[in-house]
């Protein structure tokens, strides 16, 4: 190869000072290309690592998507769209996953693989020889100095024997050495040649493989999948900027109608009292006494629910029942250290609480409002009038959400074609009634319901602690209809992890049901497959007796045969007569031929 420098083999045996400075010079070059594929090879390292974690990411990134349906979202859903479409992707994923781990193997083959041979076999070869070459040419140094200094005046053809030997075997091992060193230093620079071209050819030829295996395997089959994927996200940025373009919109138009509700005490010419109202929430200052005669105030968030008066602080999950207004009384009074101040006594005037409103307009209309509530059902003192106001009360304090209408909807029986009956409104046979989940004395559980005659479970869309289950009575029809009763409850957590308590305990049951008939089934074939071999085993035990039967008959009617123990089979007279007979018969037909 041109270009190519080589240390003289012929100039091995002299060892001239020219020589062992050139050799100094191949010496210093070998370090640098130790150096420098040094640095190639941790470069490399790098390359083969990151593919190796680009695959396993893609990898992890496939079996992801795959379990995607599997995940629970509490605002997600079940979108089947959606998870089709990770499942295609999972798919291409995954096969994008193979064809990295393809790309793994190749590069380790055909990258890693030479270079790693190239500093673990080759220059280590040269450390080697190098350090054997110094210590034969050491030897050699020292036996030389002996035989020099061997006495002209006295000889002694023992020792002079001796040394001369040991510089002779000192010589041979040094040029052989030197000449295996300096033929390995030659073949270094063909070496290091091969060795930095080989990895980066078999890295490109990886690559390319690699692009063309993606090309051909994926584009035309995943090309219009992407295409198609592509326009649908256009189509989710476009609805999205939609609406974020309409909730900007709303907020500058709730800014505008806010803005006269940002001051604290608005001017009740403009904003008038609302005295109608039979529903208030909002933030109000409650005095609670820290002593004997000092007290202090807290802010917390009341509101209206039923016949009570509610309360909840930041970050509390439910509010907390402050006290029953039914039939309550009350009226503003005068504090000394606030403004607006209404006090609110039970019916039996135990107990009695002191609110401060932020504004005399709020203050006024908490008043209203809670005056509506406590005497809306005391209007007349005729029993029917007053049971029918009490349902109508409870009625409109827990009214189901439309969603729930809708869903309760879909459970009453058809109409059409039945005589109307005498009592009006009574086109389905449901019963709503309203009690407490936990006796707010008692904290005891009220009712109990199985959990196969729950037909469905929903909340309150405004009143997240009102649900309401929709039950299958055991009891028998009315008008040929089945009776179902909707019971809705008030409770102290959050509504809607009670219905999804149900629903998971109803579809874990469900499982249940289904993995017991399963496992009945399971058993009644293996039950079936036992009895299949039994009977298998029985009739291979018939033949195989019939086949030993067979074999004992053939073995009795040949005569002088010995039998299977070894003995002879003893003939009754008449087997004999019968065998005499029948070889008569058969002489006798053999003349007659």
């Amino acid at each position: 190869m041109p270009g190519i420098d080589k240390l003289p083999l012929e100039e091995t045996l002299e060892d001239s000072p020219q020589t062992r400075s050139l050799l100094g010079v191949f010496e210093e070059d070998t370090a640098a290309t130790s150096s420098y594929f040094s640095q190639l090879f941790k470069a490399m390292q790098r390359i083969y690592d990151a593919q190796n974690e680009l695959s396993a990411a893609t990898h992890l990134t496939s079996r992801l998507l795959k379990d995607y349906e599997k995940q629970r979202f509490p605002l997600g859903g079940d979108d089947e769209v959606m998870s089709s479409t990770l499942q295609q992707f999972a798919k291409v994923i995954d096969e994008l996953s193979s064809c990295h781990a393809v790309l793994s193997t190749q590069l380790a083959d055909a990258m890693m693989f030479p270079i790693t041979q190239f500093q673990e076999r080759d220059l280590r070869e040269i450390v080697i020889l190098k350090e054997v070459f110094q210590i034969s040419s050491d030897d050699h140094d020292t036996a030389v100095n002996r035989y020099s200094r061997l006495s002209k005046r006295k000889e002694n053809e023992k020792v002079k024997n001796e040394v001369m030997e040991d510089v002779y075997t000192s010589r041979k091992k040094q040029h052989e050495t030197i000449m295996h060193y300096f033929a390995s230093l030659n073949m270094l620079q063909y070496k290091k040649k091969i060795a930095l071209l080989e990895p980066l050819l078999g890295y490109m030829q990886a690559q390319i493989s690699f692009f063309k295996l993606g090309s051909e395997n994926l584009t035309q089959q995943w090309e219009e999948f992407l295409t198609n994927i592509g326009t649908s996200v256009q189509n989710v940025r476009r609805e999205m900027d939609s609406d974020a373009e309409a909730t900007e919109q709303t907020i500058q138009d709730l800014k505008a109608a806010s803005d006269p509700l940002y001051m604290p005490d608005p001017d009740p010419n403009k904003i008038p009292v609302n005295r109608n109202l039979t529903r208030k929430a909002g933030y109000l200052n409650t005095r609670y006494k820290t002593g004997l005669v000092s007290s202090a105030w807290e802010r917390q968030y009341f509101f209206t629910q039923g016949g009570n008066l509610m309360s909840q602080s930041r970050g509390d999950v439910a509010g907390g029942l402050v006290m029953d207004i039914d039939n309550c009384s009350v009226m503003a009074v005068d504090c000394d250290d606030r403004r607006f101040c209404f006090q609110i006594t039970s019916f039996d005037g135990k107990k009695a609480v002191i609110l401060q409103a932020e504004s005399r307009k709020d203050c006024e209309e908490w008043i209203a409002t809670i005056n509506n509530i406590s005497k809306r059902i005391y209007l007349s003192e005729n029993p029917e009038e007053i049971a029918a106001r009490v349902n109508q009360s409870a009625l409109e304090a827990v009214t189901p959400s439309p969603s729930f209408q809708q869903r309760h909807e879909s459970f009453r029986p058809s109409t059409q074609g039945r005589p109307k009956t005498g009592r009006s409104g009574s086109q389905c046979s449901v019963v709503f009634q309203r009690f407490w989940l936990i006796d707010p004395q008692t904290q005891v559980t009220r009712l109990r319901f199985p959990l196969s005659s729950v037909v469905l479970c929903a909340s309150h869309q405004e009143n997240k602690r009102l649900f309401g289950f929709v039950l299958k009575t055991a009891g028998g029809r009315v008008d040929g209809r089945p009776v179902t009763v909707c019971y809705v409850f008030e409770s102290n957590n959050d509504g809607e992890k009670i219905c999804d308590s149900v629903g998971l305990a109803k579809q874990i049951a469900l499982h249940s049901e289904m993995d017991r008939k399963a496992t009945q089934k399971q058993r009644g074939l293996d039950k079936a497959k036992e009895k299949q071999q039994e009977e298998l085993h029985k009739q291979k035990q018939i033949e195989k007796d019939l086949e030993e039967q067979s074999r004992l008959i053939a073995a009795s009617s040949r005569p002088g045969q010995p039998a299977a123990d070894g003995q002879f089979l003893v003939l009754s007279n008449s087997q004999s007569e019968d065998s005499d007979a029948g070889e008569e018969g058969q002489k006798t037909g053999e003349s007659e031929a």
